[in-house]
């Protein structure tokens, strides 16, 4: 994920909040939903980013059944094209792309 423009200025990071919905059996992430509020009015907290990212994560025909939640700032995400929750449950772990295989010819 880019860093985020708005009104031709840069959006803190503090703006944004993203949960991860993963599988606690093997780490493999299902739905990651961001939020990114421009005024700081009224924020949301966790419960609802959670019941937001299920909700989602639904709508696209993902089960979320047994599925666990990880709330993690944007900077954890940005710059990696896949990632999974590590082990302990509480962070995130870059998954290392495979090499392209060339066809044969």
């Amino acid at each position: 994920m880019k860093t985020l423009i708005a009104k031709g200025k840069t959006v803190s990071d503090d703006a944004s909040k993203v949960c991860v919905l993963f599988d606690p059996k093997d780490g493999r992430v299902v739905h990651v939903h961001g939020v990114t509020i421009l005024n700081s009015g009224n924020g949301i907290g966790a419960t609802e980013m959670e019941a937001r990212a299920r909700k989602h994560a639904e709508r696209f025909g993902k089960s979320t059944a047994g599925l666990r939640a990880l709330h993690v700032p944007i900077t954890a995400i940005r710059g990696h094209g896949a990632f999974r929750v590590n082990e302990r449950g509480d962070g995130l772990v870059p998954v290392p792309r495979r090499p392209r295989r060339m066809p044969a010819g």
